[in-house]
């Protein structure tokens, strides 16, 4: 997938702890024409990749390594990197609720149309969002993902 008007490849995030679903996606994601950075088992590992290797579009599953996506998808909100969640019977908080949801089996060829859908929109919209949340976690504020500002809504 080669975006336009140059030769650099989409680059995809992948946060996924179980190996072979992992390799899947990469495997389906290269042979589209995308750059992958990961697959990552956990939140953290992924959250410090974002500055090494800055993605156009992310794939996280729900439940990763010692915890879930929902740190690392509030990061990928406040830096304007669109994504999809893939989630078995996990409960995605309502902040979330405009964000592409796969269950755990899917079609390759849909999330590949996900993919470049999102992309090309963050083509679009390079701005990224002032996110309160952080601070009020610096804080020790209470706080509640159904509680993301619309300012964190892509």
């Amino acid at each position: 997938m080669r975006r336009q008007g140059g030769e650099k490849r989409t680059t995809v995030l992948v946060a996924e702890p179980q190996a072979l679903p992992g390799l899947w996606l990469e495997d389906a994601l290269t042979d589209a024409g995308c750059t992958v950075s990961g697959p990552y088992g956990g939140c953290d590992d992924a959250v410090a990749s974002l500055d090494k290797v800055p993605p156009d579009f992310a794939v996280l599953s729900v439940d990763l390594i010692r915890g879930s996506c929902f740190p690392l998808a509030c990061t990928l909100r406040r830096r304007g990197v669109p994504f999809a969640l893939i989630s078995g019977s996990t409960r995605i908080p309502r902040a979330f609720s405009d964000v592409p949801l796969f269950n755990r089996i899917f079609d390759a060829a849909e999330m590949i149309g996900i993919v470049a859908a999102g992309s090309a929109k963050r083509d679009r919209q390079t701005a990224a969002r002032t996110c309160p949340i952080p601070a009020r976690i610096v804080a020790g504020e209470p706080f509640a993902l159904d509680q993301c500002p619309a300012a964190c809504r892509a």
